[in-house]
């Protein structure tokens, strides 16, 4: 398996379903804290409103990333799931910003 950084965009299985998600976990906590990544929900198929905390995204797929939505998958999900590509970087920075917004720093 590939490794997991930040930016990175999974289908991965979850109950009943695959969803797609973004690994926002910094690299460096993820380096100290290994088995699982902190994600954000990506739809792929709703037509959400770009907001403060919601962010489009167009590579590698299109989508709405949604800050307040986030998870905490264990590695082995990853393993069952497909690796999509990387968020842009002038996204990625936009996606920060909702996450500061959603946690209030």
């Amino acid at each position: 398996m590939r490794p997991l950084r930040r930016g990175q965009v999974w289908t991965i299985p979850t109950v009943g379903r695959e969803r797609t998600f973004m690994i926002v976990q910094n690299d460096h906590v993820a380096a100290l804290h290994p088995g699982a990544a902190l994600c954000a929900l990506v739809d792929t198929i709703g037509d959400r409103q770009e907001s403060l905390v919601t962010v489009r995204i167009t590579t590698p797929v299109n989508g709405v990333v949604l800050a307040p939505d986030l998870y905490t998958s264990r590695h082995r999900r990853f393993e069952q799931g497909t690796y999509l590509g990387d968020v842009a970087p002038d996204e990625m920075e936009r996606v920060d910003v909702a996450l500061r917004a959603v946690l209030g720093l």
